[in-house]
């Protein structure tokens, strides 16, 4: 299935800079300058989007003293589109579409590859591991590999799983494992040595699994494994814009922007209750700009991994500590 087309921009020809500019919001948007043949020469993010299209039509402010100034793109451009945005992130939200409309991301320098933790707890010898995403037991994300991989020890540390991918029969003498580094200073619990046996191994499996897929119960490792890491398939971005509570459903890696509502603090738990978070039907997998903005400095909102079936009540509440209202009388 191709992707879904990207935001539809309000489109303006270009006819000289001072008489177009003129009839250009001041407000924050995303821009997009085009050429002939509706060519894409640049999409930005702008506080201001008459500010962001004039300096890059050879308009704006002189630079600063021996810095170089953006490039004017005035001779090559033909349309000028723009879209006004409520908040930071349906700001990033429609820079994503349109990003994703005219640029592939293979080239995207600005974005990583996030990772995952793998662990399937109902494995024989269950261990943890790095992993893309895909299919099976993940936790995440995390920024890239090296994220993922600090994760991992930290987790370690606190419970001890295997580290290798060795496959074995458990006994006291198994060379494997009397020559492994981790089993003689008891960093792991060796059930390839039968220090532990299968069935309470992969109870520890199954706390380290718990422990993956619920924040509120790793306060120590907050650190290493940021609160948005679970297991979860399903999430809810929340940010507070300018005409009330903005709620963006997220299912499995793709924000479903067409099923986003905005509401007023008090109508929260009726419009959560009215969300849908069933698949899209697009191709789209949000999860490499989803992973920048959740860890960018400046991150706006925040981000909410779902049980599914949550209470509608419960949800509200912890809607309502993200974004920064105090609790319902």
């Amino acid at each position: 299935m191709p992707p879904a087309p990207g935001p539809l921009f309000t489109q303006l020809p270009f006819d000289g800079v001072e008489a177009t500019l003129a009839q250009l919001p001041r407000a924050a948007g995303v821009g997009q300058i085009l050429a002939s043949g509706a060519r894409n020469l640049l999409i930005g993010r702008a506080a201001n989007l008459r500010r962001w299209f004039a300096t890059h039509l050879g308009a704006g402010r002189p630079p600063r003293k021996g810095a170089r100034p953006p490039t004017d793109l005035s001779p090559l451009a033909a349309t000028l589109a723009w879209a006004e945005t409520t908040s930071v992130f349906h700001q990033r939200l429609l820079f994503e579409r349109s990003m994703g409309e005219h640029v592939p991301l293979s080239a995207r320098r600005d974005l990583k590859t996030p990772a995952f933790l793998h662990l399937d707890a109902s494995e024989r010898f269950p261990r943890a591991s790095v992993r893309p995403a895909g299919a099976g037991s993940l936790y995440g994300p995390f920024r890239d590999r090296r994220a993922a991989q600090r994760a991992l020890e930290a987790l370690h540390k606190r419970l001890p799983l295997r580290p290798c991918d060795y496959s074995f029969e458990p006994d006291p003498a198994l060379p494997l494992g009397l020559g492994c580094l981790y089993a003689q200073v008891r960093s792991c619990a060796a059930p390839c040595l039968a220090r532990i046996g299968e069935a309470p191994y992969r109870d520890l499996a199954a706390q380290a699994a718990r422990l993956l897929a619920d924040p509120e119960s790793r306060a120590e490792l907050a650190d290493a494994i940021p609160p948005w890491v679970s297991g979860a398939r399903l999430g809810l971005v929340v940010e507070r814009g300018r005409a009330g509570v903005e709620l963006y459903p997220v299912s499995e890696g793709e924000v479903l922007d067409g099923r986003a509502r905005t509401c007023a603090a008090q109508d929260l738990e009726s419009t959560l209750a009215g969300l849908d978070w069933s698949p899209g039907q697009t191709s789209r997998d949000d999860r490499p700009w989803l992973s920048a903005w959740l860890h960018g400095p400046r991150k706006a909102g925040a981000y909410l991994p779902l049980v599914e079936g949550e209470d509608p009540a419960i949800l509200a509440r912890r809607v309502r500590r993200a974004a920064g209202f105090a609790p319902a009388a």
